[in-house]
């Protein structure tokens, strides 16, 4: 991945989950979680979700909701632009405010 020092597979490449930490905000973590589901036909379906750990006075300051709000953002955003692209604007729009 582009951002190595926010990303880690805490299980290895073969990881169910990756966790995405930020550099300036010890204790906050988003948490990609993944799971397959094989429908009635047959066919896979990778199912991501997105958690939140984020300490209270993080969630103070985010006064857009944007934290909040992640994990829904995180399930819509897939739908339109894939895991890599999706996972990139969480990273952008989280990590990257901070400097404001």
């Amino acid at each position: 991945g582009k951002y190595p020092e926010l990303v880690h597979l805490p299980e290895g490449v073969s990881s169910s989950y990756m966790g995405i930490r930020s550099t300036r905000q010890p204790g906050f973590e988003l948490v990609i979680v993944w799971r397959i589901q094989i429908d009635e036909e047959g066919k896979v379906l990778p199912k991501l979700d997105l958690l939140t750990q984020v300490p209270q006075q993080a969630l103070q300051l985010d006064k857009n909701r944007i934290i909040e709000a992640a994990p829904l953002t995180f399930r819509a955003l897939l739908g339109v632009l894939g895991i890599e692209a999706t996972l990139e604007s969480l990273i952008v729009s989280l990590f990257t405010e901070e400097n404001n």
